[in-house]
């Protein structure tokens, strides 16, 4: 894998994290599936009379 799968949004490259995958093959990741909020996705609830 590229470089840039490896850094973070400031810039900055997780050399610890390029090093393992570089000696092992394997990467491990993880994300939070929660939108963020004001990030366009954010559920909101419409209250209608009826």
């Amino acid at each position: 894998m590229p470089e840039i799968w490896f850094t973070g949004a400031d810039g900055t490259v997780d050399t610890e994290s390029l090093g393992r995958y570089r000696d092992t093959g394997e990467v491990w990741a993880e994300w939070n599936c929660s939108p963020a909020p004001g990030d366009g996705d954010d559920l909101s609830t419409t209250v209608t009379a009826r």
